[in-house]
C-alpha cells in the first residue's frame, strides 16, 4: 500500500484503535507510519499529534537554550520519535494516519522493548544505560513541568510497548502515546520502571554488580520524588563502580546461559 509517497511495509505493532507500519518515502527515509483502524479510532491518534509536537517544540527550547550557553547538548530529541505529519487520508476510508521519524539513528536497527525483554535476559551494565534513558526522559516531563511553573508534571503512563531500543547506540525511543497523568511525586513510576529492569538483569556475584543491584531494589521499592534525583544517584554510583564509559548491549537469550555481544561502530 502507498500512501501520500509512502510505501507501506511491515506491521510492526498494533492497539485495539491502530496499526503500525515501518514505511519508506520515495526519497528513501525510514518511517513509522501508524493507521487508525477506523475514522473514529483517529481520534487517539489526534491526540497523540499535540503530545508529540510539545515534546519536539520543546526539545528543541532546550537545545537552543543550551547552545546559548555554550553547554553540551543533551539530545532529549534522540528519545523520541518525531511526528512529521498526521492527516485524515480519504483513500483510506477517512482513516487518520501518522508518519514519525527517528533522529541520529536507523530505524533498521530498532527493535521493539517489550519484544526483547520477552525474549532475552540482560547484564548489569546493559541494564545502566536502559534505566538511565529511562530516567532521564521522565525528567524530561519535569522540565516541561518547571518551564509552565506547574509543581505537577504530566508524566506519559509506562507502558514498554511504547518504546523502540536501539542497542548498538544506546537509544531508548518513546515512539507511541498511550496516556499520561499529573502527579507532584515520580515514586510510582520510579517503581516500576526500577521493577521492570530486575525482573530483566541478570546480576553476578561480582560485588560491584552487588551494589548496583541494592540500588535498583531500592528504586523499586522506595521510588524517588523526581526522576532527576533518581537520575543523578545512579550516575553517581555507576560513576563509582565503573566510572561512564560505553558498554556493549550484552544479553542471553532465555533459557541459555551463553552470553552475547552487540557492539556500535
Amino acid at each position: 500500500m502507498k500512501v501520500r509517497g509512502v510505501e507501506i511495509s511491515e506491521k510492526i505493532g498494533e492497539s485495539a484503535k491502530f496499526r503500525i507500519y515501518l514505511g519508506n518515502t520515495e526519497d528513501g527515509q525510514k518511517v513509522i507510519v501508524k493507521v487508525a483502524k477506523t475514522f473514529e479510532d483517529g481520534n487517539i491518534l489526534a491526540v497523540e499529534l499535540g503530545k508529540f509536537n510539545l515534546l519536539r517544540c520543546f526539545a528543541n527550547q532546550v537545545s537552543s537554550y543550551e547552545e546559548r550557553l555554550g553547554k553540551t547538548d543533551s539530545h532529549y530529541d534522540w528519545l523520541f520519535a518525531e511526528l512529521q505529519s498526521s492527516f485524515v487520508e480519504p483513500t483510506q476510508g477517512d482513516r487518520r494516519i501518522s508518519f514519525f521519524k527517528v533522529s541520529d539513528t536507523e530505524l533498521d536497527s530498532l527493535i521493539p522493548l517489550a519484544k526483547l525483554y520477552a525474549g532475552t535476559e540482560i547484564d548489569a551494565r546493559s541494564s545502566v544505560w536502559i534505566l538511565g534513558r529511562f530516567f532521564k526522559f521522565y525528567g524530561f516531563f519535569e522540565l516541561i513541568a518547571f518551564d509552565l511553573d506547574s509543581n505537577a508534571p504530566q508524566y506519559p503512563i509506562f507502558s514498554p510497548n511504547d518504546y523502540l531500543l536501539g542497542v548498538e547506540k544506546h537509544r531508548l525511543i518513546y515512539y507511541n502515546f498511550s496516556g499520561d497523568t499529573f502527579d507532584v511525586i515520580a515514586n510510582d513510576f520510579v517503581k516500576a520502571i526500577a521493577k521492570y529492569i530486575v525482573d530483566w538483569v541478570v546480576i553476578g556475584e561480582d560485588p560491584k554488580e552487588q551494589e548496583y543491584l541494592k540500588l535498583l531494589q531500592d528504586f523499586a521499592t522506595e521510588g524517588r520524588r523526581t526522576f532527576e534525583q533518581a537520575h543523578s544517584e545512579l550516575y553517581d554510583l555507576v560513576y563509582k563502580l565503573w566510572e561512564i564509559g560505553y558498554h556493549p548491549f550484552t544479553y542471553r537469550e532465555r533459557g541459555t546461559l551463553v552470553w552475547k555481544t552487540i557492539k556500535g561502530e
